[in-house]
Formats: structure tokens, sequence, C-alpha cells
């Protein structure tokens, strides 16, 4: 737990020491899910954010259909879920979490957010302040995702996909499998394969599995105008 305390945002600037005090002031507790299982549903009042400790969990939503849309890929320990409807003051969470492997969750009662506690602790008013930078990150990131999904073609929309999620050696961060992948960008599964195997055919990408290699990052930002 404490390495994925040490990389989470909302403990930055706290020592280990600072990090468990608020957590136990906070009631925070762990919990384990099995791969497939349901960490928080559509219908359950969003009384706590959590922090992915260990394993990956994905962000869904069911149409009146039954379709399922994956809204976010969790995969990297520390990273959060569930943090903004704790503060929308709505009756539940409006989507769901599924383990897509075994995981470990760290939950945080959202309560502990709204005021700093009668000893005033300034581990606990940075731990607020670390929170209000997480909600900037999250609106740009936000921004961003919906540039993508309206980039235009299939093409672009994997470029760009592709090159926010690569790694420093042209790889990305491993984690989206091919429906993952398709479910984030709205597209069926053999769509997202024919595209992929007309750019791997083109030289744009490799592919080695669940893996995919970028050799030339250049061109992919030509292709869909992604910024330096």
């Amino acid at each position: 737990m404490e390495q994925a305390l040490r990389i989470c945002p909302l403990f930055g600037g706290m020592t280990p020491e600072e990090a468990r005090r608020c957590l136990a002031c906070s009631g925070a507790a762990i919990t384990a899910h099995a791969k497939g299982s349901l960490i928080f549903g559509e219908t359950d009042p969003p009384a706590r954010l959590y922090v992915l400790l260990e394993g990956a969990v994905s962000v869904c939503r069911e149409s009146a259909q039954g379709r399922r849309a994956v809204m976010a890929h969790i995969d990297q320990p520390g990273d959060l879920f569930g943090e903004v409807y704790v503060f929308l003051g709505q009756a539940s969470y409006g989507c769901s979490v599924l383990a897509e492997s075994p995981a470990r969750v760290l939950g945080i009662p959202g309560r502990f957010f709204y005021a700093t506690c009668e000893k005033g602790c300034t581990v606990h008013a940075r731990m607020i302040r670390n929170m209000l930078g997480i909600f900037a990150h999250k609106a740009l990131s936000l921004t961003r995702r919906v540039a993508l999904l309206s980039s235009g073609s299939l093409r672009r929309k994997l470029a760009g996909l592709l090159l926010e999620r690569r790694r420093p050696d042209g790889s990305p961060i491993p984690g989206m499998n091919r429906e993952q992948m398709a479910e984030f960008l709205g597209v069926t599964r053999p769509s997202l394969s024919r595209e992929l195997a007309a750019m791997r055919d083109e030289g744009l990408l490799e592919l080695h599995g669940r893996h995919i290699r970028l050799p030339d990052p250049a061109a992919l930002r030509r292709l869909c105008e992604y910024p330096e």
C-alpha cells in the first residue's frame, strides 16, 4: 500500500506517516475484489472515493439497451476513481466500476474532504488542496478525451489514444486489450482490429500480442495533429 500512496497525487507532499495518519482519521478501509466483481454499482450512493492499490478496474456505464460503455480504464497503483461523483450531491454514482483483474482498493469517505478536523492538522488541509489539484487535472483530461473522440476517423482516434498511452520506448502503457480499446473509442472490435492491422501493414505500429509498439511517433502525430 505504501508504494501506491507515495505515487498517488492525493498524498502529494506528505510523508508515509502523515498519509497513514490522515487515513486513520478519515475512516478509510481496504477491500479486495475478485476478477469481474463489482466495486460499486450505478445506483449505489456515492459515499467513498477510491485509490487503486493493486490490479486493474474499468469505469463503465450501461445504456438503456444494455450495452456497456467503458468510460475509463484504470490500472496504475495510486490512481483514483469515483472521486468526482462524491462531490456532485447526487443520490447515486451513475456509473459502475468492475475489477478487470483481482484488485485491492482503498476507499476513503467523501465527508473527510468537506472540512478539516477540529485539531486543524496541516496534513488534512494538504489533502483537501491536493484534491482540488486533482480535479483541475481531471477537467483537462476530459477535455482531451472529448477532443480525441471528436477527432474524425478511427485511425486518427487510434493514433491519439496510442500516443497518449505510450511509453518513452515507443510502446503504450499496458492494460487495454482490444475489446477495451474498442469500447473506449465507441467502435466495434472487428473495426478496431482491421484498422490496427492496416496501420501495422503501413509501418505505423507493430503488434506484439496485447502490446503495441510505436516505431515512429512523429508519423502518428502528423496523422492526428497531436501536439509535441
